[in-house]
């Protein structure tokens, strides 16, 4: 599938898509921005032969520095944004496929928000995250008062968003917000190695899992347990992926998922 994007710098290896965030200097996010992601989540979930997506952003500095203060002028005369960042970012949170945000540089307002919205998150050990929206006289509103206390815990992330102060990526990463800290240039090598294992994993089960987890974080223990995970575990009994995945464990070779 060929890709072509204003705001977008996207690439295709095999079953894995890497999208560049490519708004200089900081990678806003801005509506170009939040448009060209909406068009590629949609092209890649029709396409069978993408399995992972990875979010970066280009340049060494900024994988996002948030949104873009340029347009927010068109906020405070009311005029409504064509694309929303949060319809983008829950389109994220709840798609079908894996997605790994690959943070190389500062990740600030929408853009930790746009990282915690993905399903897995490696970072450069030089980076920082943060939620600074106080110093502008506003709170986080693309989901960062919600998302970011439930990865890091309440207390430090009111403390993060009232004094807009930043954390570095190893305080994140043992707090719980990140899967793996990496030297900077080691990055996106490390997104794409997890993206092809990922990738030839059973997408129906990956996507079932994702589901349960997500849901089940919303609601009660037992709910989650006897109705979410019960629901998505018969589901997954009468895939193809399924008999597919015990005839080769019985016979002793890997298993040839098909999304089906």
């Amino acid at each position: 599938m060929a890709f072509e994007y204003e705001k977008l710098v996207v690439e295709q290896d095999g079953a894995v898509v890497v999208a560049a965030i490519n708004h200089p200097p900081a990678n806003a996010m801005a509506q170009g921005v939040l448009r060209d992601l909406n068009d590629l989540l949609d092209k890649c979930e029709k396409d069978d032969g993408v399995r992972v997506i990875i979010i970066t952003g280009t340049g060494p500095k900024c994988f996002s520095a948030g949104a873009d203060i340029t347009e927010f002028a068109d906020l405070q005369s009311g005029k409504v944004p064509q694309y929303d960042g949060n319809a983008v970012y829950f389109k994220i949170e709840n798609y079908p496929k894996i997605i790994i945000a690959a943070i190389q540089g500062l990740a600030l307002g929408g853009g930790l928000e746009l990282a915690c919205s993905c399903h897995l998150r490696i970072m450069a050990e030089e980076a920082v995250v943060g939620l600074p929206e106080v110093k502008l006289g506003l709170n986080p509103g693309w989901g960062g008062t919600q998302r970011l206390p439930r990865y890091i815990g309440k207390t430090k992330a009111l403390e993060l968003m009232l004094t807009g102060d930043f954390m570095p990526a190893n305080e994140a990463y043992a707090r719980g917000l990140l899967n793996k800290v990496v030297p900077q240039a080691e990055v996106l090598p490390a997104a794409k190695k997890l993206a092809k294992k990922l990738a030839g994993g059973a997408p129906v089960a990956q996507r079932e899992i994702m589901k349960a987890v997500r849901l089940g974080l919303e609601g009660t223990l037992y709910d989650g347990i006897t109705k979410i995970e019960k629901a998505a575990f018969q589901t997954l009994l009468v895939t193809e992926d399924f008999k597919e995945g015990s005839k080769a464990f019985l016979e002793k070779r890997p298993a040839q998922f098909k999304g089906r």
